[in-house]
């Protein structure tokens, strides 16, 4: 493909209006439209959300003249659902399987020793069936469901989190192609990460479904392998111990820091966890967004994972409340230093 002049096109002044008003569209309709996609709408309800951002994109013409080969994450880190300078810190694989009329291309791999981030494009030789929102014009999204048979690290007998049916967070660029992320959580191994290590995958089946109940979805089986090296790069994580942040209620164990999220260690003593709604936000007031809670062995034992605070932020503010239908009520609140202790 010829890429040459992408860099003279122009993007809408009122990008960020658009995007906006996308976003409040799209996810009334995918709730309203999809609320009987079962399965795979619940595993990848979080990649739906930060997919519809992705893609507030106006021009698609801009998408469709992106360099794409080795800079997947430069094409979408900024509309993630967490964004960041994941292109950074990734290392270029560009490896190609074919199967059934489509060339799947793991692009890049980045892992912090916590998570591992994988990029992918998937070209197929057919047209897709949905590209866009609709007729409206206004959007250009999708998602893409893809099935592993198997992804593993050859440190660890048990398989990464992700598996099963997901969503590439990432967008359509034209009719026939899609770049995506996908995102594995190392936590789930229970064992150090080494500094080296041999991720495998198998793709069997991709997805392309329609935004209305009564569309036919778009499906390709196939086997797309692949057996990749990775690097660890460790230095991204900053680890902060607490031994101080408690109160009768609430002690802060712990925050874990990347460029790209946060996680808290938060032990509570709360009945009824459902009540309990947690507010994060950084040193500028924005509010944080929660993408994933787990409870550990121990019930008192919390793990919040939000994206990253603003760079400049020197701490954070947690608000946890009691709601009940009627009534709310603020049982922590309290400023948190994001310097190590």
């Amino acid at each position: 493909m010829n890429f040459n002049g992408y860099d003279d096109i122009k993007i809408p002044e009122n990008i960020d209006i658009k995007i906006h008003n996308g976003v409040q569209k799209a996810v009334f309709e995918i709730s309203e439209a999809k609320i009987n996609k079962k399965k795979k709408l619940t595993g990848a309800i979080c990649a739906t959300i930060a997919l519809i951002l992705a893609l507030g994109i106006a021009n698609p013409a801009l998408a469709a003249k992106l360099p794409i080969i080795g800079n997947v994450f430069e094409a979408i880190e900024k509309n993630l659902f967490f964004p960041g300078n994941y292109s950074q810190y990734a290392t270029s694989v560009n490896e190609t399987t074919t199967s059934n009329g489509v060339d799947i291309t793991l692009s890049e791999i980045l892992c912090d020793g916590q998570s591992l981030y994988v990029t992918y494009i998937v070209e197929n030789k057919d047209s897709f069936k949905y590209t866009s929102w609709g007729n409206t014009g206004k959007m250009d999204m999708n998602q893409l469901i893809t099935e592993e048979s198997y992804n593993k690290v050859n440190f660890s007998d048990i398989e990464l989190g992700g598996s099963g049916f997901a969503g590439l967070e990432g967008k359509f660029i034209n009719e026939n192609t899609f770049v995506g992320v996908r995102k594995y959580n190392l936590d789930l191994l229970n064992t150090e990460i080494p500094s080296e290590f041999i991720f495998q995958s198998k793709i069997i089946y991709l997805e392309n479904y329609g935004i209305n109940t009564t569309d036919k979805s778009y499906k390709k089986v196939g086997s797309w392998a692949f057996k990749v090296p990775v690097t660890v790069n460790k230095n991204l994580r900053k680890n902060i111990e607490f031994s101080q942040q408690k109160n009768d209620l609430v002690t802060i164990n712990s925050i874990n820091l990347s460029p790209f999220d946060m996680v808290l260690d938060i032990n509570y003593k709360l009945e009824d966890n459902y009540l309990y709604k947690f507010f994060i936000y950084d040193e500028n007031g924005d509010l944080l967004m929660i993408s994933n809670q787990t409870w550990n062995s121990n019930k008192d034992n919390h793990k919040i994972t939000t994206n990253a605070p603003d760079t400049k932020s020197n701490c954070i503010r947690i608000v946890i409340e009691k709601q009940n239908e009627s009534t709310k009520e603020t049982v922590y609140d309290s400023i948190i230093s994001l310097k190590k202790q």
